[in-house]
């Protein structure tokens, strides 16, 4: 009890800080995007609503109606609105979750759920972080990711993406205790898989990561890992359709109906689309989005860099997939979405930076080890003696 002390407090003192973090968005009405009001139609839907009188009092409604003047050609469209509520059928969780607490929070609710799984988020990360680093590093870490411009911002609006974050990290660092304490833990691993992939489309990247674990460390548990892991996407693929070659032909077409979805017209229209991404978010970075930028790639870069021969343990190999499954998976849709679908990186980033101050802690403890004997008489005497 004595042990688990101090690390309940400082996460209690981290909730703390992320509340500060997104105190503007406590209070008030939410601001709608069209992501939000299709996750508003879809916990209408989940109600008994028909789809399309679900989408009309969304879209067409009071909470679209700011919405509708400056988007008049997409949000405004009920053609457009009809053809994309296919890409958000499967994603039930946070629409559900938003449907019980509607009767409290009215119109926020979707928001409230977003920002719950901020915290939840925050939370995951810092667990993930303790499964390597002792408490002062998992602190300063978790406290940087708090105050991530990036994840601020899109926590902020009605969106699901910080519950996608959070159950992403649930499930790696399950992931993690599964190597390391044993199978009792792949429960927990196929659980986070399953809630995730009724919640966002990155389930995958967990999954992923424990395939290329497999090249390494073949043993009974990984291929566990990775059985349990497919075994949790099967679901939301019955369940549901995903027109996955529709999305991409859209995005291409500036989020436009393609009229010819084919792979061809995705083919076509991908290298151009990478250009221009790329440069969007070179021009994000310039105007300011520099931390957020620094973050992620500055972590993912110490996650592979730092990491030599014995350092190349299980848990990292299997968070270093996890890296490039998430690198690909920003690839996919290359679309400008202001570091929204970057925050799939978060985790490994954390877990990078995590490697350089732990590196910077290692480096500095003599010095420290120094300064403590000037300053401590006993020290003195002890480092004497």
């Amino acid at each position: 009890m004595r042990k688990a002390l101090p690390t309940l407090l400082v996460a209690l003192a981290l909730v703390a800080a992320a509340l500060v973090a997104v105190g503007g968005s406590l209070s008030g009405a939410p601001r709608w995007t069209p992501d939000g009001l299709f996750y508003h139609a879809r916990s209408l839907e989940l109600d008994g609503v028909d789809r399309e009188t679900a989408l009309e009092r969304a879209f067409q409604g009071p909470m679209g109606a700011e919405l509708r003047a400056r988007d008049p050609e997409r949000s405004g469209d009920p053609d457009w609105v009809s053809y994309n509520a296919q890409f958000y059928e499967r994603r039930v969780t946070v629409p559900l979750a938003a449907l019980a607490i509607e009767p409290l929070a009215g119109e926020r609710a979707i928001l409230d759920i977003s920002l719950a799984g901020y915290i939840a988020a925050v939370l995951a990360i810092f667990a993930l972080l303790l499964t390597r680093f002792r408490l002062a590093i998992a602190a300063a870490v978790t406290l940087a990711t708090i105050f991530l411009p990036a994840l601020v911002s899109h926590s902020s609006y009605p969106l699901t993406d910080s519950w996608g974050l959070a159950l992403e990290t649930a499930a790696l660092a399950s992931g993690i205790l599964v190597l390391q304490r044993g199978p009792r833990w792949l429960l927990a691993w196929g659980a986070a898989l399953l809630v995730l992939a009724f919640t966002r489309d990155s389930s995958w990247i967990p999954i992923a990561a424990s395939g290329w674990l497999i090249l390494s460390l073949r043993s009974r548990v990984t291929w566990a890992m990775l059985g349990i892991g497919i075994a949790a996407a099967i679901p939301v693929l019955l369940a549901f359709s995903v027109p996955t070659r529709e999305l991409l032909a859209m995005m291409l077409n500036g989020l436009q109906p393609a009229p010819d979805a084919s792979w061809g017209f995705v083919a076509e229209h991908y290298p151009g689309a990478l250009v221009d991404f790329v440069r969007a978010d070179g021009g994000f970075v310039r105007d300011g989005a520099w931390y957020s930028a620094a973050y992620l790639v500055v972590g993912l870069a110490l996650l592979f860099l730092l990491v030599r021969g014995r350092d190349r343990t299980a848990p990292i190999t299997f968070l270093q997939g996890a890296a490039l499954a998430a690198v690909a998976y920003v690839l996919v849709l290359p679309v400008f979405s202001a570091f929204r679908l970057e925050l799939v990186c978060v985790p490994m980033a954390a877990f990078g930076l995590g490697l350089g101050a732990e590196r910077l802690a290692a480096a500095l403890e003599p010095h420290l080890a120094r300064v403590r004997i000037r300053l401590d008489p006993r020290a003195r005497h002890a480092g004497v003696a």
